[in-house]
């Protein structure tokens, strides 16, 4: 196994550890019309759903980065506050949390 191998297999197994929705789970999720409530675009659904639909052997480095960038935000919005409820129960950092990928209510 090369340097490459060895790296994509670890930030998969992360971003399968951080990321607790599947591809159908973000999808309905990105029809509800809350989710454009805290995200400043549809990028962040966008990726990861692409992410979500790929099988470890079809990812490539630039999966890795997005993947990386799903990693980081998580383990940063997961430290804020939960904050004001904006939509029925969910706050901003809910909405986001969703957006990338990490259902908090699971």
């Amino acid at each position: 196994m090369n340097k490459a191998d060895n790296e994509l297999n670890k930030v998969y197994e992360k971003y399968k550890k951080k990321t607790n929705m599947s591809f159908t789970e973000l999808k309905i999720w990105s029809l509800n019309p809350a989710s454009k409530l805290a995200s400043l675009d549809r990028t962040p659904i966008r990726r990861n759903l692409r992410l979500l639909s790929k099988s470890k052997t079809k990812w490539n480095l630039s999966d890795v980065d997005d993947a990386n960038k799903t990693i980081n935000f998580i383990s940063r919005m997961k430290k804020n506050k939960k904050g004001k409820r904006i939509s029925g129960k969910l706050s901003k950092r809910d909405i986001a949390l969703l957006n990338w990928g990490f259902n908090p209510y699971k």
